[in-house]
């Protein structure tokens, strides 16, 4: 069987490079997207070097106001399964509009544009998946991150939708909710719960084998974001979450 394609959109943030490498261990070729070209073919030579894969990149920025999703998935080429990794905490003034809107932005509206235009592009070749990396984040609004966690939600909410509309079609979509991973978005905390990105990564790979639909990583966060969500409005705006 012919190995596999995967896009990497983000592909130079610390977990979607944990990723690659996963998935270049398992004989997947590669086309990384991202917007620091140094970065990109760093990673390409790593890849091509430990692991034979055959690596593309291309450079994209969402952030960039002529940026469209059609075009860059349109310049990505075939590719098999699309992995949108894009995403960002932004800052800690939650009474900044510019603040919201660039949250909004990076972790919500740039991702389901990006998802909508794979997910069309492997209609047309009638199989495919597409790998949402949302967040734990979007399960309920805390108070320390509720304008990142809100983005997350709408991804979340998207991503359900995005699954359902394309479910007879051969087209898959899997959403992802990390918890704490250890990339520069957790530099300085200090929890026992911080997974490895490699660990995030592995089981990232194996739930896309498997085409799960939606997979909390590590998988006790499913049932600590349980509890959260359940504890009642008038306890919950008095903790420290």
């Amino acid at each position: 069987m012919a190995s596999k394609t995967a896009l990497v959109i983000g592909a130079t943030s610390s977990l979607a490079q944990a990723l690659c490498r996963v998935l270049a261990s398992r004989g997947y070729g590669l086309v990384l997207c991202g917007r620091d070209e140094g970065e990109l073919e760093l990673l390409a030579a790593d890849l091509a070097t430990r692991f034979g894969a055959p690596v593309r990149i291309f450079l994209a920025d969402v952030l960039d106001p002529h940026f469209h999703a059609a075009d860059c998935i349109a310049h990505a080429g075939e590719f098999d399964c699309a992995i949108i990794a894009v995403g960002d905490m932004g800052g800690d003034n939650k009474d900044d509009t510019e603040n919201l809107a660039y949250i909004t932005h990076i972790n919500y509206t740039a991702p389901a544009q990006i998802a909508t235009a794979a997910a069309a592009h492997l209609h047309e070749a009638g199989h495919g998946s597409v790998v949402i990396i949302s967040s734990v984040a979007g399960d309920r609004g805390r108070k320390s991150n509720y304008l990142y966690g809100s983005a997350k939600a709408a991804l979340s909410t998207f991503a359900s939708g995005l699954r359902n509309r394309y479910a007879k079609s051969g087209v898959h979509v899997m959403t992802v909710k990390p918890g704490f991973i250890d990339t520069p978005m957790t530099w300085g905390m200090k929890s026992p719960l911080i997974a490895s990105r490699e660990y995030v990564a592995e089981k990232i790979a194996a739930a896309m084998e498997k085409n799960r639909d939606v997979i909390y990583v590590p998988f006790f966060w499913r049932f600590i974001m349980l509890i959260i969500i359940h504890i009642p409005e008038k306890i919950f705006k008095k903790l420290s979450l």
